[in-house]
């Protein structure tokens, strides 16, 4: 495979520039902090407001949402890899 040069130097020049920026202060407690714009908010209210999903998809999301809770939720990494490479396959 061949990798070929940056051909825009601006964007070169905006990479190095950001690694010279100061390391940002951490947040108090050690946790990070998300903020949405009102756009983000807004939207995201409709978007509860609309019906698109089915009976059973709200109960299964509601009992993954349960476990994840109560931190019984078990990851089943050989099904998610199964279905990633049922996925590729398929293209």
């Amino acid at each position: 495979m061949k990798v070929n040069p940056i051909v825009n130097p601006n964007v070169l020049r905006s990479y190095q520039a950001s690694k010279m920026m100061p390391a940002r202060a951490s947040v108090p407690g050690g946790r990070d902090e998300v903020t949405f714009s009102d756009e983000a908010l807004s939207f995201s209210k409709v978007m509860e407001e609309v019906e698109f999903r089915t009976q059973e998809e709200k109960a299964h999301i509601a009992d993954v949402s349960s476990a994840i809770k109560q931190g019984q939720y078990r990851i089943e990494s050989d099904k998610i890899a199964d279905k990633i490479l049922e996925s590729v396959l398929r293209r």
